[in-house]
């Protein structure tokens, strides 16, 4: 291969290379769903027990937590340029399932007590979470990106024996780092992790924070 023949094939691969990324980043605006697990770590707001002298708070001495189960997203993003993006999702972080154990020592009461008991509940977290994207392009159709931004969380807690259940509703920053590949023309893939900051305790729920890992399909409108 002659050196008029070399620089012609390599022209070509770049102008290939570039006109593969610049698909990529088109501006516009896509679609987004995904698939992945949820973690949560609560805290305890402990319970209340009455005896002959009145009703004392007590916190539990173990606490079992259950959670991984599955999460899930769906969302619409609007592609500004190849580093910046802007997405609107609504998610769902999966249920947790806590249980807490308690001893309670010397209760005083005229009647048989149970000096140890367990205390079983649910949380689920849900909502929107508006954020930015800023992405770094490092090749043909992949690209890094970070997430930053707000969920609009609704935390849906729910005791063992019902009498207890409450849903409220907090604001908390949310962050993601991760991955997209780009493999069609409209199609990519993406993978990443997310967390968000703390949702405060509530009258009976202690406070929570979620962690949620995920793999995504994109498709661009």
């Amino acid at each position: 291969m002659n050196r008029k023949t070399w620089t012609q094939s390599i022209s070509a691969v770049v102008a290939c290379l570039f006109a593969a990324c610049a698909s990529a980043a088109e501006p516009g605006f896509y679609v987004t769903a995904s698939l992945g697990l949820g973690d949560e770590d609560p805290k305890s707001a402990g319970t209340n027990v009455g005896n002959s002298q009145g009703i004392f708070h007590v916190d539990p001495d173990q606490v079992a937590v259950d959670d991984g189960d599955t999460a899930w997203s769906v969302g619409l993003g609007y592609r500004v340029n190849k580093y910046f993006a802007g997405e609107l999702e609504y998610i769902d972080f999966g249920t947790t399932n806590v249980t807490e154990h308690y001893t309670v020592d010397n209760p005083g009461l005229p009647f048989p007590f149970p000096t140890e008991f367990t205390q079983e509940y649910s949380s689920n977290v849900t909502g929107p979470a508006l954020s930015l994207l800023g992405t770094l392009p490092v090749g043909a159709n992949f690209e890094l990106f970070l997430r930053g931004g707000a969920l609009f969380g609704s935390r849906d807690f729910s005791v063992g024996f019902g009498a207890l259940d409450e849903k409220f509703s907090r604001t908390v920053w949310l962050a993601g780092a991760g991955a997209t590949w780009s493999f069609a023309k409209r199609w990519a893939i993406r993978a990443e992790y997310q967390q968000t900051g703390t949702l405060s305790e509530s009258f009976v729920s202690g406070e929570t924070r979620l962690k949620r890992t995920s793999l995504s399909a994109l498709f661009k409108l």
